[in-house]
């Protein structure tokens, strides 16, 4: 698990553990347009969050799954026909 801290998230502030991880692949995506170009859209994470709930535990939504928080950054690449 990584390290414990508090981030600021939907204007709350949440005790969450900043995760470590590798990159497994980072693809682009790419879309055809219709008129001929070409849109290019790659997301890149930057940093991992697992939400903390009241006793330090990880919290977990009403479906089961963690809560997860990514901060990421989106590249996008416009190719003229």
């Amino acid at each position: 698990m990584g390290r414990r801290t508090q981030i600021r998230a939907g204007g709350n502030l949440l005790d969450v553990t900043d995760e470590e991880f590798e990159i497994g692949r980072e693809d682009w995506n790419e879309y055809k347009l219709l008129d001929g170009g070409v849109i290019r859209v790659k997301t890149t994470v930057q940093r991992i969050f697992r939400v903390l709930d009241e006793k330090g535990n990880p919290k977990v939504g009403e479906d089961g799954d963690p809560e997860i928080i990514v901060r990421h950054n989106t590249q996008v690449v416009a190719i003229d026909k």
